[in-house]
């Protein structure tokens, strides 16, 4: 899909700012939830769907990682397996 580019980018954008997997974000933004107005509270939107994974090296904040095209799910699953891969990025 054509707009996996643009959401694959506001995930891993979303995971670095918030230093967080964007799949452990998700309630958050909920409703009620504590952090309901923080989609839209920048001038670019951050994205809560799962698919963002923040990228650390020797214990630091180095990047992020988005993917997307499929499910949620399977977005969150291989931007982890793609960072394990990795060896010591975590």
């Amino acid at each position: 899909m054509l707009i996996s580019g643009e959401t694959s980018t506001r995930k891993a954008f979303t995971a670095l700012q918030l230093n967080a997997p964007t799949a452990d974000l998700v309630e958050a933004v909920q409703p009620g939830a504590p952090f309901h107005t923080l989609p839209t509270a920048l001038d670019r939107p951050l994205l809560f769907i799962a698919g963002g994974v923040p990228v650390h090296r020797g214990g630091r904040l180095i990047g992020a990682i988005g993917l997307g095209g499929g499910a949620p799910e399977q977005d969150h699953g291989i931007a982890v397996t793609a960072l394990r891969a990795l060896g010591d990025v975590a």
